[in-house]
């Protein structure tokens, strides 16, 4: 048996070492392997035990938050899951909430996961869905892609604000109308519609869902 750590009360999980990185990844805080085990109170050999990279450790750190999306996913489906078009929605929304949560990961979402069940219940639950609506093969495929790009764009652009600190901005205000350049108050709407995301978080998630279900109609079969 080894030797706990000094100032320790347990020896040392993989799931302590995976809440530890993702609190630090929420408060900002370097994630590297000196840091963690700073943190945790034991030698950074202690991390190696477990995980053989920092790498490794992100990696289960997305599974968290992926699960939480899944979890949210579920509750915002509860009563519709019937409805494709709404497990869709809730699928995307619950994505963007948690990773908007947990922005200083965002950066990582899209990279390759390691084929493992929980991937593979959420590929089946959007096949289901996207066959719910009358697709099926490379059509299914082919508005996946587009779904996907449309979620996972929304939740990065809503990250980087928050990874900036933009949240706490002053936002900008649209062009007065009484200009004589007639594209000022189309420039100034743009602006202000960039700060969304913190300046009207409600109104920004409502104009994300709405675009979705727009582009999901768009794929109905012809």
């Amino acid at each position: 048996m080894t030797r706990l750590a000094r100032g320790r009360a347990t020896h040392l999980t993989r799931a302590e070492i995976v809440a530890a990185a993702l609190r630090r990844f929420d408060e900002g805080g370097e994630v590297s392997i000196r840091e963690l085990a700073s943190t945790l109170g034991v030698a950074p050999s202690a991390i190696y035990h477990h995980f053989p990279s920092r790498a490794a450790i992100v990696d289960e750190a997305l599974g968290l938050v992926w699960q939480e999306a899944a979890e949210e996913g579920l509750r915002l489906i509860d009563g519709k899951a019937d409805d494709p078009v709404e497990v869709l929605l809730a699928a995307a929304l619950a994505t963007r909430r948690a990773f908007g949560r947990h922005h200083a990961l965002a950066p990582y979402l899209a990279a390759t996961q390691e084929a493992n069940d929980r991937l593979a219940a959420n590929l089946g639950l959007l096949a289901g869905a996207f066959e719910g609506i009358g697709l099926s093969g490379e059509a299914a495929a082919e508005a996946f892609h587009a779904y996907g790009s449309f979620a996972i764009g929304s939740t990065l652009v809503l990250a980087a604000r928050l990874n900036l600190g933009q949240e706490e901005a002053e936002p900008r205000s649209p062009a007065a109308a009484e200009t004589d350049d007639p594209g000022a108050a189309t420039r100034g709407a743009l602006e202000a519609m960039m700060d969304l995301s913190y300046s009207d978080p409600e109104r920004d998630e409502q104009l994300f869902l709405d675009g979705l279900r727009r582009l999901i109609a768009s794929f109905a079969p012809r």
